[in-house]
């Protein structure tokens, strides 16, 4: 079993994790923007259309992190020798 301080540094390992996906989340966001930052159609369809991608991929990406820090708690809480899987 372990004990309290193993506990705590992998709760300090998963957040840490976490922080770091989050950080490149964001900097892909940050780059999409200034990419199209540029682009200003005349037409408001075309604007709503880029709203709705640019919420489309940020939907895609939560769940990706989603499922990704199910999958490391399934790994980190696993018997060894099993994935969690």
């Amino acid at each position: 079993m372990a004990d309290s301080n193993d506990d705590a540094r992998l709760q300090e390992q998963i957040l840490d994790l976490v922080q770091r996906s989050s950080e490149a989340v964001v900097g892909a966001g940050r780059a999409f923007t200034e990419s199209v930052a540029n682009v200003v159609p005349a037409d408001t369809t075309a604007i709503e259309d880029l709203i709705d991608r640019a919420f489309d991929l940020t939907e895609k990406v939560l769940d990706a992190q989603r499922e990704f820090a199910k999958n490391v708690i399934k790994a980190a809480t696993a018997p060894d020798g099993d994935d969690g899987a």
